[in-house]
Order: C-alpha cells, then sequence, then structure tokens
C-alpha cells in the first residue's frame, strides 16, 4: 500500500518550513541511476548480505514517488524508498545517501525517526477496520545508507549502540541495524568481479582527486562500452551530474566529449585545460589591475585638482574683502560640499591664511 502524497511532521501537524530540494549534484545522480529496478537489485544482491534479495525478482520493486521528510530532519534528493514483494510480505526499502565529506554521528536516530513516520503514515492509509483486526502487521522497514566520504563510517550501526547501556536491557529496548555501503572502502576486485552500471560508479567514486577520477574513467571506457544502451544512458547521467560538481564549465565540456566518444587522453588535455585556465586567469588578473591602476590614478588627480580649486577660491575670496561665511557658502555652490565641512575650512583659512 503506497504511502500518502502529504507533507507533515512526525507528530502530525502541517509542516510550516517545507524543506528545500538538495543542490548536491552527486546525490541526483545517485538517486537518478537507482531508481531503476535492475540496477538497485544488483547492488542489493552484490553489496550487502540481504538474503532475501536473491528471491525477488525486478518486477517485484516498486518505487515510492516522493521523498521523506520530518519536522527533525528534512531530506529531498538523498532518499529512495522502494516497496518490495517477497511473498506474500511487502518490504520497504528505506536507503539514505550519505554522499557529503563528512558524517552523521545521529544516524541511527535519523533513520528511526523515517522509519516511525513511515509507519505512521502507512499506518493512516489502512482503513480502520482493517488495521484493528489482529491479523493486522505492519510492513517490515529496511533501513539502508550509502555513504561515500573519504573517512571510515564510524557512526553506531545499531540503534541499541545510541542508547546510555542499550544491552542492559536485552530484548526490551529498542533496537535495529541499518545496512552500509561504504563506497570508498569498497575493494576493487569485488567491484570489478561484474560488469553493470552501479559497479563501474562505484568504482568511480573511489577516486580521491580530479587526477584519480579522470584515470579511473579511462580505466572504465571498455567495460562502459559493454554496458547495455539503457545502463549507458544511467552512467552518463551520473557521470554529469558528478561533472557539474567537481569541474568547471569548459573542464566538463572536454571531459564529457572525450567520455561519449571513449578518448582515453582525458588526463593530458585536461593538464592542458587547466595550464590554459591559469594563464588566462593571469592575463585577466593584469588587466584588471592595470584598469584599476589607472581608474585610481585619475581619482587621485581629480583630487588634487579640487584640493587646488578649494585654495583658489578661499584666496580670492578673503582677498577681495569678503568673509569666512561667505566663502563657505561659494564652497557649497561650486564644489558640492556639505555646509558643516565648507564652514571648518573657510574658517581654518582665514584664521591661518
Amino acid at each position: 500500500m503506497p504511502f500518502e502524497e502529504r507533507t507533515e511532521t512526525a507528530a502530525g501537524g502541517p509542516d510550516k518550513t517545507p524543506a528545500q530540494p538538495t543542490d548536491n549534484p552527486h546525490d541526483k545522480g545517485y538517486k537518478s541511476v537507482l531508481k531503476n529496478r535492475r540496477v538497485l537489485l544488483h547492488m542489493l544482491r552484490k553489496y550487502t548480505d540481504f538474503k532475501w534479495a536473491w528471491e525477488v525478482q525486478e518486477e517485484n520493486l516498486e518505487f515510492e514517488d516522493k521523498e521523506f521528510i520530518t519536522e527533525q530532519f528534512r531530506t529531498y534528493e538523498s532518499d529512495l524508498i522502494c516497496r518490495i514483494r517477497h511473498g506474500e510480505q511487502e518490504i520497504y526499502l528505506f536507503l539514505l545517501m550519505e554522499l557529503q565529506s563528512g558524517m552523521d554521528f545521529t544516524m541511527p536516530f535519523r533513520l528511526l525517526v523515517y522509519m516511525v513516520n513511515m509507519w505512521e503514515q502507512y499506518f493512516r492509509n489502512v482503513p480502520e477496520e482493517v488495521r484493528e483486526r489482529k491479523d493486522f502487521h505492519l510492513p517490515v522497514v529496511v533501513p539502508m545508507v550509502l555513504y561515500n566520504g573519504k573517512d571510515n563510517w564510524t557512526a553506531q550501526r545499531r540503534f541499541r549502540d545510541y542508547l546510555r547501556d542499550g544491552d542492559s536491557f536485552g530484548e526490551y529496548g529498542v533496537n535495529f541495524q541499518y545496512a552500509l555501503i561504504d563506497v570508498r572502502r569498497l575493494a576493487k576486485d569485488l567491484i570489478l568481479n561484474t560488469n553493470t552500471v552501479i559497479d563501474n560508479i562505484f568504482y568511480l567514486d573511489r577516486a580521491k582527486g580530479k587526477e584519480d577520477f579522470l584515470r579511473a574513467v579511462e580505466e572504465m571506457m571498455d567495460r562502459v562500452a559493454e554496458l547495455p544502451a539503457d545502463e549507458k544512458n544511467l552512467m552518463e547521467i551520473w557521470f554529469a551530474h558528478v561533472l557539474e560538481g567537481r569541474f568547471g564549465k569548459k573542464e566538463q565540456d572536454f571531459i564529457r566529449q572525450c567520455f561519449q566518444k571513449g578518448e582515453k587522453k582525458m588526463i593530458s588535455g585536461f593538464e592542458q585545460i587547466v595550464i590554459e585556465e591559469k594563464e588566462n586567469a593571469r592575463k585577466e588578473g593584469m588587466e584588471q589591475g592595470i584598469e584599476r591602476g589607472i581608474r585610481q590614478g585619475i581619482e587621485r588627480g581629480a583630487s588634487r585638482e579640487k584640493e587646488h580649486g578649494i585654495q583658489v577660491l578661499l584666496k580670492t575670496c578673503r582677498e577681495f574683502g569678503q568673509s569666512a561665511e561667505t566663502a563657505a557658502e561659494k564652497l557649497v555652490q561650486s564644489y558640492d560640499l556639505p555646509a558643516e565641512e565648507a564652514r571648518e575650512l573657510a574658517e581654518r583659512y582665514w584664521k591661518n591664511g
């Protein structure tokens, strides 16, 4: 039974401050790829210990077309919900993508909030006469985290470990464990023993810097060429999102063209682009410096000319026997000076001139 399309807090009240979609290109790229049934099922079978995943067929997967929002935590592009039929049972897979440099040590609690919120919305959608029957059961929600940060994942995996003295209370304390795919810690041999779009993406996502990433792209060229057409398209979608997050516009265009043509001279060409961009930036900086120097010179010249004119006006007024007050009025008229400043200049000149 799908969740209803609404945004509410965990307490059931209206959410008055709706979340904004994330602008993280990595999140969008992964979500586009993993909303393919074949890709998601391959990932579950190969990179988790879900034995039940081998008993599920592609047609048993159905994606929920909504993102989960709670009052405490808000996610948009970074979560994915899939309803899975497993015999007479239905399972809800909640996949949270932590595609960022650091990790969130509140993850056990975050996932608990999402899971309870999912059950609460599911419960509300079931007719009252059905959910009050003895044989009514909530569906299983399987929490899962996809992580590609540079640091090892050290947040607690079991909710019981997030509780103070959680083990002391045995089965009477709330507990669950979430599955984790730590992309950068996946073994190269494991990734490369099959050739699918998610395998190649995981291999590329292990790269630590731009040069490592480009070298990995060159290594993946032949494998990507062997992918089915739909997976090639997914690969290009993910690739475009990742380039947007890592490279400048000119670099993106060059890398994308090499990738689409299968050219393996990416690193040398990329280095030349970087050199050219640095040289252009240097020239642009020089031109801006010259322009700024000219502008400052003009401004200083105008300032000196104005100062000289004020001195001439004050001298002339005094020589013709006019008062300091009259001279101040002329300064306001001729040089648009504030009245107080003009009066101080005139009085100082009459006193010291």
